[in-house]
């Protein structure tokens, strides 16, 4: 499967008539799936359906696709500027990979970090140490998650981590994160491609974010291509912007970018490792090896050990990994020799977005308790 990965996300287009067929049959498969979504939707549009209707505010951050398109930090700057303005905010999420098996996992409630991985989810681990006064609740009952943290811990707003495909949910702002470089792969649902639904759904959605969107060619292609085919609403574009290195001995101390000197191994495990590695050079790193491991890797000691084995041969000092990695780490990092460090990355909002989405949620606070303002229960 990994290798076939380039073929789905459309970076290359296969070169062997097996590999034409292979991805033929797949997508064949992927077109009973596109069936199956319009169905679902079907019977929310008909009301055969509904989907729970929370006491507050909710904003769901999703995408169309399998793979990072830069969910956490939307979620990390949104849930900032809701505390910013005196909200009590609790991210929801599925807490994929994770150890619990309770119905309700609490990573955080508003006062502490309660779980770390492998018990929780790296993602939510990584939003709660992050994110000091946010709850961040994990399960598969996302309604079931939203009331414990408004019945239970007091939260009077909610951010749905991935929650475009929750139809279970309605919410107050529907907002969907693209790749601004292949927002759709190579065009075809699972397992034929990275789409997880036609791009046609997007028409339920209230904004689509570019991300990956600082080469404005780029970025303007995509714009272009969704308004004239699949998405007539307010189309933003973001960055992913590296602020700092973190030590993996020190967590709450940020360092300068510039701090860094001298060649690094660099590591991670993300669905799209190759974007790490072309952050890290545009950002002057010497990178003198390059370790991908598996989306949700959960590093062992061992494997740390041989990452510093391998720097030693390349004449690095110091591991690199993402801040996402960093929160698997925390029971070996004090065994192994070489310092490791972490790349913060935060998400910046392109041309008037911010200023778009401070309106909504300034629109969404003074309707606190009323329900819905718009969104996919309305659009409906």
């Amino acid at each position: 499967m990994q290798t076939l990965l380039p073929w789905l996300r459309g970076e290359l287009v296969p070169d062997s008539r097996m590999g034409r067929g292979l991805l033929r049959v797949l997508g064949g498969l992927g077109a009973i799936l596109a069936r199956y979504q319009r169905w679902r939707v079907g019977r929310y549009r008909r009301g055969a359906k509904r989907g729970y209707r929370a006491p507050c505010p909710v904003i769901s951050v999703g995408n169309l696709t399998v793979g990072g398109t830069g969910k956490t930090p939307m979620v990390i700057r949104l849930a900032r500027w809701i505390q910013a303005s005196g909200g009590r905010v609790a991210v929801v999420s599925r807490g994929y990979r994770q150890k619990s098996r309770a119905k309700v996992t609490v990573v955080s409630d508003h006062e502490r970090v309660r779980l770390a991985p492998p018990e929780a989810a790296d993602e939510a681990a990584l939003l709660a140490r992050t994110l000091p006064g946010v709850a961040v609740l994990t399960g598969s009952d996302r309604a079931a998650l939203i009331r414990h943290a408004t019945q239970r811990l007091g939260s009077d707003w909610i951010l749905m981590d991935d929650g475009f495909h929750r139809l279970d949910v309605v919410r107050d702002l529907d907002l969907v994160l693209l790749d601004a470089r292949r927002p759709f792969g190579n065009g075809f649902l699972l397992p034929g491609g990275i789409l997880r639904e036609s791009p046609e759904a997007l028409e339920r959605c209230d904004g689509v974010i570019l991300t990956r969107a600082e080469d404005a060619e780029v970025a303007r292609g995509a714009r272009e291509m969704l308004r004239e085919r699949f998405f007539k609403g307010r189309i933003l574009a973001a960055t992913h912007r590296p602020t700092g290195w973190i030590d993996a001995r020190q967590p709450g101390a940020v360092a300068p970018l510039a701090g860094l000197t001298g060649s690094v191994l660099a590591f991670c495990g993300l669905a799209a490792p190759e974007g790490f590695r072309r952050t890290l050079e545009r950002l002057g790193v010497r990178v003198a090896g390059f370790h991908p491991f598996p989306d949700h890797h959960a590093f062992t000691l061992g494997e740390v050990r041989g990452l510093v084995d391998q720097a030693r041969r390349l004449g690095a000092g110091v591991l690199v990994c993402t801040e996402k990695d960093l929160v698997k780490l925390d029971r070996v990092v004090g065994m192994v020799e070489l310092p490791v460090l972490a790349l913060r990355v935060e998400m910046a909002m392109l041309e008037n977005g911010e200023a778009w989405l401070e309106a909504w949620l300034g629109k969404l606070a003074g309707s606190r308790g009323q329900g819905p303002l718009v969104g996919f229960g309305a659009k409906l």
